[in-house]
């Protein structure tokens, strides 16, 4: 196996489906690493450091075949800061603000398969909009977005079989707040089903009234109401329900999981 086949293996086992998807989310020259994993292109110890680094696997490995391949898996749950990335996770080789969330668009993390937490707090009483960030799409176009500030793995199948939601349809958010205790707690993380951005059934969902401000909370329809009416209903017994029309709730996405401490 020649050193451009061991790059393609490594990137396949990544989990990335085409080099170009790789190349977009090492924020590199896409027909530099074509030329690298089609044979092209040679590529030297410099570049092979950095796709192990991507991909998890040693450089020797990548240039010479010398065994073994990787150089330990990472665990199933785990949250990769970004702002001081961890001994063991990938250095990025791009700046902070090129690092965003854009509703509806591909998200190329910096960890293979991480889903993004981004920078904003969805409020259990007091919701807060965090910073934007600027990213440039494959197609050239820029584009403003929310900017992540963590990334987390888990495993597909667990997105799949356990949350019934797409795993690249699906980011984090932090609660803030104590109107939704004792289901969430301020400093959980809430896992949001993002396909789910129309009201479907009465369920947990994260949304905000017009202001931009997210909030997490019950939505339950009125049955018969004309327009349809929801009733918005806090956890908490302190926090008053409220009702709007269902057409003033901009849904952002629907809960379906937590991360939470015990």
């Amino acid at each position: 196996m020649t050193p451009s086949e061991r790059l393609k293996t490594a990137r396949v086992k990544a989990g990335y489906t085409t080099a170009s998807d790789a190349a977009a989310s090492m924020g590199i020259s896409r027909a530099t690493y074509i030329g690298h994993e089609n044979g092209s292109r040679a590529f030297r110890i410099e570049a092979a450091e950095k796709y192990a680094r991507w991909y998890r696997v040693r450089p020797a490995w990548l240039l010479t075949g010398e065994e073994p391949m990787t150089v330990g898996g990472k665990p199933d749950l785990e949250r990769v800061p970004l702002s001081a990335v961890e001994n063991d996770a990938p250095q990025p080789e791009f700046d902070d603000e090129d690092n965003a969330y854009v509703a509806g668009s591909k998200y190329y993390g910096r960890t293979p398969g991480a889903r993004p937490e981004i920078d904003a707090k969805a409020g259990a009483g007091l919701g807060v909009v965090g910073a934007e960030a600027v990213m440039q799409l494959e197609a050239g176009e820029t584009v403003v977005g929310h900017k992540v500030v963590a990334e987390w793995t888990l495993p597909q199948a667990f997105f799949r079989y356990e949350l019934h939601a797409s795993p690249d349809d699906t980011i984090f958010m932090p609660i803030v707040g104590d109107s939704m205790y004792p289901t969430f707690q301020s400093g959980d993380r809430v896992i949001i089903d993002t396909q789910q951005n129309a009201f479907g059934s009465d369920g947990i969902y994260v949304f905000h009234d017009g202001d931009g401000t997210p909030r997490v909370k019950r939505l339950a329809k009125i049955l018969f109401s004309e327009p349809p009416q929801v009733q918005i209903i806090s956890d908490n017994a302190t926090h008053p329900m409220q009702t709007a029309s269902l057409e003033d709730v901009m849904i952002f996405g629907r809960v379906v999981g937590r991360i939470s401490r015990v």
